[in-house]
């Protein structure tokens, strides 16, 4: 089964629910990223920053890769009507 089975009315139940769990999460997380100092944490400390920097270069490579993949080889129905062959 695939989201496009699942009647509108409850694929919009299933984003709503998201919706308020990611504002719950917030709401319990909030004071403690208020209460961080940043700056001092990430910027300034230069390991902290290598870090986040080699995370964010490999974020973005692993999203390339996957729209690269996505665009060029695209995943083929098998539960569909075969095309015809070309011999």
């Amino acid at each position: 089964m695939v989201e496009s089975d699942l009647p509108p009315t409850l694929q919009y139940l299933l984003i709503a629910l998201q919706l308020v769990a990611v504002g719950v999460f917030l709401y319990f997380i909030w004071p403690q990223i208020k209460g961080e100092r940043w700056k001092a944490k990430f910027v300034e400390n230069k390991q902290a920053l290598s870090i986040l920097v080699v995370f964010v270069l490999i974020l973005l490579f692993v999203l390339g890769l996957s729209s690269f993949f996505d665009a060029f080889f695209p995943v083929e129905r098998i539960d569909g009507p075969k095309p015809p062959s070309i011999p």
